[in-house]
């Protein structure tokens, strides 16, 4: 069962100036919604020529200046977990564990060669995360425009209502989007968002005041465009054909992958 707004956040956190950025973001949606925030630190043990980073978890001098180092940057009252592992299993099941409802990560922006070798932290997260995950690529801003990409299917609501949630917290609005594969399927598409938008809660839908547009194209190229002037994009991590997922990859890690806001995906159930 979805549960949003999020009452336990874990939020993964190491030096780099990605991972402070899902540190803000974190504390600030906590002191938000009032919620719980756990921080968890993942001491890879394996570290590749490609990966350009050395592995701490060898080196116990190296690893406790860098503990030190990060426990300063997060503060004296930050609860703090240092686990050995790979970010993209020890996330999901430490989300589990402790029963959080929300993860946020940063993102590198690895591409190329190291995204084949290594892949992408974050999209990893996303396929196993038993709760929404936050992916913040920069600073975190108060999000006056929250994009809520929809389609027809049942699952699209779960996103929509974090989205109206989230733009009604911050006293935003909400701008709702739908991607027609081609302009006969326009008619189609407005009208599928329009009942989108009716299925908000009155009260809610008052408040974020929802804009309706209609795209025609590619979903993940339009959603980009889309979310250009935007502060957020929140959608539905939908899994395919395993062959589907290999080739493609989900809308929305392909979204992720190129977003320069930050991205919440909410599973699909």
């Amino acid at each position: 069962m979805l549960k949003f707004p999020p009452r336990r956040i874990l939020v993964a956190v190491e030096l780099s100036k990605a991972s402070l950025y899902a540190w803000d973001a974190a504390r600030e949606i906590a002191g938000r919604f009032g919620a719980s925030l756990e921080a968890v630190w993942c001491l890879e043990p394996v570290a590749t020529e490609l990966s350009g980073l050395q592995s701490l978890s060898r080196k116990p001098a190296s690893r406790g200046e860098a503990l030190k180092r990060l426990r300063s940057r997060l503060g004296p009252d930050a609860r703090l977990h240092a686990v050995n592992g790979e970010p993209a299993f020890i996330l999901p099941r430490l989300a589990r564990d402790l029963r959080c409802d929300l993860i946020v990560v940063g993102t590198h922006r690895r591409a190329g060669l190291v995204r084949w070798v290594q892949g992408s932290v974050a999209e990893a997260v996303v396929h196993k995360a038993p709760c929404p995950v936050l992916i913040v690529p920069r600073a975190w801003r108060a999000p006056r425009w929250v994009l809520a990409p929809v389609n027809g299917a049942a699952y699209a609501r779960r996103g929509l209502l974090a989205a109206a949630v989230l733009a009604r917290a911050y006293k935003g609005r909400l701008a709702m989007v739908e991607v027609a594969p081609d302009s006969a399927q326009g008619p189609y598409a407005a009208k599928r968002v329009s009942v989108q938008a009716e299925k908000i809660p009155a009260a809610v839908r008052r408040d974020v005041r929802p804009e309706l547009e209609v795209r025609v194209g590619d979903p993940v190229k339009e959603i980009l465009l889309a979310g250009h002037d935007r502060d957020l994009v929140v959608l539905v991590a939908h899994r395919k054909s395993l062959l589907g997922d290999l080739v493609l990859g989900t809308t929305v890690e392909r979204v992720l992958r190129h977003s320069r806001i930050p991205v919440l995906a909410i599973p699909s159930r």
